[in-house]
């Protein structure tokens, strides 16, 4: 892949002196001292190009933003000859946010208000495939129903049963009466008024795409940036956080509080946060990733992460119930 590498650099306007392997990334040092980060691209050219608008729409913006650096022949991917798709873009020094430190990730949900509130004003449509409509997170919920439906009825359908399957069996019921829950909650809860509550999203908000640098926070990573409701980011972002804490009370409190203080969260974004909260999506993942493996092998992880699940659910019970009078209040 290296030599590969080195062929795919040759198109753009620097000369490189060492590529080191990064996450899902190549880090390319340029003689003049700087790095650019090399990638896969999932999409179009369209979709990169419309990328770039919004990075450098951002840039203006926010005053720090990555920016995709163009080939020699001016154009924002680099197609291989097996029609693989890259991009290049430039480089931020810094470190991740650790979800162990709690200034950190309270410093993350600011940003990311503050980066919700700087791309208000980007008005350039977006195609239908990156935007999705209000009623995109009952549809979601409602596939992710069925699928636990699907592997349900294959784990019946066996005779013989691993430790996995019989656990999951155990669990279902509990876990599908949250699903439903939470599509019921969808259905009757207020309608979104005006469209106020919508716009560009980061479309990946974790703890890997946030890093602290000497000039302040940065964002990174925008390849899945799409239309959506901003509390769609925070949700994504909180419910990781959440997981690692296991459910602490306090700690979540705080998160929405520090966002609330950037940007105000209005009634329907929080009776949303809480519908997504409800939804059992961790009890869905695991099911998923079991459902789309060799299921002739016993898998181990998958038993220990619904095993886990299934240890924070008193904790996670007792913060929906607070969440909920919060919403209602």
């Amino acid at each position: 892949m290296y030599n590969r590498t080195e062929i795919i650099l040759e198109a753009y306007p620097y000369e490189f002196t060492d590529i080191q392997k990064g996450r899902g990334v190549y880090i390319c040092l340029c003689k003049d001292g700087s790095r650019k980060i090399l990638k896969e691209f999932s999409g179009s050219i369209s979709k990169a190009e419309l990328l770039d608008r919004f990075l450098k729409y951002l840039k203006e913006r926010a005053g720090m933003a990555e920016q995709i650096v163009y080939t020699k022949e001016e154009q924002a991917l680099f197609t291989d000859t097996d029609e693989t798709r890259y991009y290049m873009r430039t480089w931020f020094e810094g470190r991740e946010c650790d979800t162990r430190n709690r200034e950190d990730i309270l410093c993350a949900v600011r940003k990311l208000a503050r980066f919700h509130m700087d791309v208000a004003g980007f008005e350039e449509p977006l195609p239908q495939m990156m935007t999705r409509t209000p009623d995109f997170l009952e549809r979601e919920c409602g596939r992710h129903t069925r699928e636990l439906h699907k592997v349900r009825n294959y784990i019946m359908s066996k005779k013989k049963k691993n430790e996995f399957e019989t656990a999951f069996l155990n669990e279902y019921q509990y876990y599908l009466s949250q699903a439903d829950d939470a599509v019921s909650r969808i259905q009757n809860m207020d309608k979104e008024p005006s469209g106020q509550y919508f716009g560009i999203c980061h479309g990946d908000y974790s703890q890997h795409n946030l890093l602290f640098t000497a000039a302040g926070p940065v964002i990174i990573n925008y390849e899945r940036f799409c239309r959506d409701a901003y509390i769609s980011d925070f949700a994504h972002f909180f419910r990781k956080i959440m997981e690692k804490h296991n459910w602490n009370t306090g700690l979540g409190m705080d998160l929405i509080s520090a966002y609330d203080k950037v940007r105000k969260l209005a009634r329907w974004e929080l009776q949303q946060l809480a519908v997504r909260m409800v939804y059992p999506e961790k009890f869905w993942k695991v099911a998923n990733h079991y459902f789309n493996s060799r299921k002739s092998w016993a898998n181990n992880r998958d038993s220990e992460k619904l095993s886990k699940i299934c240890a924070q659910e008193k904790e996670r019970t007792e913060f929906l119930k607070i969440l909920s009078y919060f919403v209602q209040g």
